[in-house]
């Protein structure tokens, strides 16, 4: 790594424990939902809903770029990290299933700032020859440090179930001291993102939309990004309902299952991941990954069709190998087709489109999944295939 970009290397590195341990939290409410902690307890509507938010949120995304005009990009990584760890102090106001849904959904919304930023942000901190690599370690850590967190907080949960929502405490005060540090990086670049020049929220949409279809090589990696994404979206909430309705799983598996090994395996592989996607392109990588996630999914759907938990284990143990790496070129696989100065234009279309699949696919896969799915005030019929979704 060269020697002007240690400094942003070791504070990243710290930032990225508290960033870790609050990505930890999607795999842990899921597995807390379907747990005895709540009467009654949390549904597959309630799964959908933190799943929807979780990737939903990112459709808020092109509002970075746009704000990137006049705000910092290092502001808004400080700021929502601080309002989201202020948050998560309110998950233990209601012992409702629905209420803490919802309070781990909204901390999901604002997030996505912080996410988009930190992705504009690798730009500068970063040359191309390490920017894999460097991104490979600090997701490494962040990794290392949602494993920790998970089963910390699924031996505290197993051991206090009453006082589960401890651990999403400690989760907000690591979030709040990970905005501090990455206020400590040296950004020699202040105004690289900023623009005098002040559009109209509309005209930029059309701008940016323009921009995106006039490279064909980027709606190519997009439209790779869509159906996978799409499917992962639809399907990943739903293990672990499958895990306790078909396998009849125990609490404890289902976080294990759920949590435990896919914080576990995601640590072990982001280093070598990271390695690999600075020799590759990363459409290679994606169809890697694409290939590595279909496998585990078959093993999901086998779990649930024979009513066995051992398929599940497999399943989760590839599927969190396949996001070591699908992280990593996620937040990096942009910046190969942009240009300096579209940035944070295309950074924010991934995201956007990460986005709207996250929305839309947690909804089709519980109409896939479930014979009836209650939303909101309404009772749909849905095609009630269970684990056949996967």
């Amino acid at each position: 790594m060269p020697i002007s970009c240690r400094p942003a290397l070791f504070y990243e590195t710290f930032y990225n424990i508290g960033s870790g341990a609050f990505v930890a939290l999607f795999g842990l409410a899921l597995a807390t939902l379907k747990s005895e902690i709540f009467t009654p307890g949390g549904t597959k509507e309630h799964l959908m809903f933190v799943a929807a938010m979780f990737g939903g949120s990112s459709l808020l995304s092109p509002l970075v770029g746009y704000l990137g005009k006049s705000v910092s990009m290092r502001l808004m990584v400080i700021v929502p990290n601080l309002v989201a760890a202020v948050i998560l102090f309110a998950t233990c106001s209601f012992h409702s299933a629905g209420f803490f849904a919802v309070i781990i959904g909204v901390a999901f919304v604002i997030r996505v700032f912080p996410r988009v930023a930190e992705m504009n942000m690798f730009r500068v901190l970063y040359p191309a020859t390490h920017r894999g690599t460097a991104v490979g370690w600090v997701k490494a850590v962040a990794a290392v440090s949602g494993l920790g967190v998970t089963v910390a907080a699924t031996l505290w949960v197993m051991w206090r179930p009453g006082l589960y929502y401890v651990p999403y405490w400690g989760v907000g005060i690591a979030l709040a001291c990970s905005a501090f540090v990455y206020a400590r990086i040296p950004v020699r670049r202040r105004a690289v993102f900023l623009s005098q020049e002040i559009t109209p929220p509309h005209r930029a949409l059309w701008s940016g939309a323009r921009v995106f279809f006039a490279d064909r090589r980027f709606v190519l990696y997009q439209v790779g990004f869509w159906f996978a994404g799409f499917a992962n979206h639809m399907a990943h909430a739903f293990v672990a309902e499958s895990l306790k309705v078909n396998a009849l799983a125990s609490d404890r598996a289902v976080f294990w299952i759920v949590a435990v090994i896919p914080a576990l395996c995601m640590a072990g592989s982001a280093p070598l991941w990271g390695r690999l996607l600075d020799q590759m392109n990363p459409m290679s990588g994606r169809a890697l990954f694409n290939a590595i996630q279909c496998v585990a999914y078959g093993f999901h759907c086998l779990g649930g069709v024979t009513q066995q938990a051992w398929p599940f284990v497999v399943g989760s143990v590839l599927h969190a190998i396949g996001m070591g790496g699908s992280t990593i070129n996620w937040l990096t696989g942009s910046l190969y087709f942009a240009t300096r100065e579209r940035v944070a234009l295309y950074n924010s279309i991934h995201v956007a489109l990460t986005g709207l699949r996250g929305l839309l696919a947690p909804l089709v896969g519980v109409l896939i999944y479930g014979g009836t799915v209650m939303l909101g005030p309404w009772t749909v019929p849905g095609l009630g295939l269970g684990p056949w979704l996967f």
